[in-house]
């Protein structure tokens, strides 16, 4: 599982890295890597 967390403190899983950048990208930013397979979102 692949982990999204929000500047807010919210966080999403998902399966796969590619579902998560595209949540990413839908929602208007990009997903930069923290460590592992937690990411952070970032809006544009």
């Amino acid at each position: 599982m692949y982990t999204l967390n929000f500047p807010n403190g919210n966080s999403q899983t998902y399966k796969s890295m590619s579902e998560l950048m595209t949540a990413a990208r839908k929602l208007g930013g990009t997903a930069k890597l923290v460590s592992g397979k937690t990411y952070v979102f970032v809006a544009k």
